[in-house]
């Protein structure tokens, strides 16, 4: 049995990182085929970053942290306090340089640990080369690959494959044969959208 699902994600979304805990705990239940695809949430994001407290009230950011915290712990999830929105397009970057190398599932998890656990900024050019590290891939190669953007254009793509398949909210996990589904949904209804799916063949 094979489910083929196609999701669009960003780094800055709490709940991508939810949405990754699923797809990994059901992968080998249905044969997952998982491809995700960039889809920067707030370009507008400036290359340092923004305090989140200037976009969101810190209640509201608290509520939010204690309901990823909760769904995410299942998973072996955990989130740490929200301060900042980080800009991603360098680490989505990083990510296709990743994918190309066939590293990319051991670096997507290490760069949503970083910026949600650890609260390190992802959009400091340093800690994308330390995760990427950390993942197995060569920093003195993602280096300048990074600095002359060589994949900026395929993180464009994303996007716009994004705006093609009518994506509103991210993340957004489109089920080939089955449904689409918007948010890192209860595992009880995902299993019965990839169960719809698998049965479809």
């Amino acid at each position: 049995m094979t489910v083929q699902l196609t999701i669009f994600s960003d780094f800055a979304c709490p709940f991508c990182f939810i949405g990754k805990g699923i797809v990994d705990h059901f992968r080998d239940e249905f044969g997952l085929e998982d491809l995700w695809l960039p889809h920067e949430l707030h370009p507008e994001t400036p290359p340092e970053g923004r305090d989140l407290v200037e976009l969101f009230d810190r209640f509201d950011i608290d509520q939010v942290t204690m309901t990823c915290n909760l769904r995410g712990k299942p998973y072996g999830i955990r989130f740490g306090e929200m301060t900042r929105l980080p800009n991603t397009r360098l680490a989505l970057e990083a990510a296709e340089f990743a994918r190309d190398k066939g590293r990319f599932r051991e670096f997507h998890g290490r760069m949503y640990r970083a910026l949600f656990t650890e609260g390190r900024d992802i959009g400091d050019p340093a800690v994308i080369l330390a995760v990427a590290e950390a993942s197995g891939l060569d920093p003195e190669e993602l280096a300048p690959a990074l600095a002359d953007h060589r994949f900026a254009a395929r993180v464009a793509e994303g996007s716009e494959a994004a705006r093609r398949a009518g994506v509103t909210a991210l993340p957004t996990f489109v089920i080939k044969g089955g449904r689409t589904i918007t948010g890192a949904v209860d595992e009880t209804q995902f299993r019965n959208a990839l169960q719809e799916a698998a049965n479809s063949d």
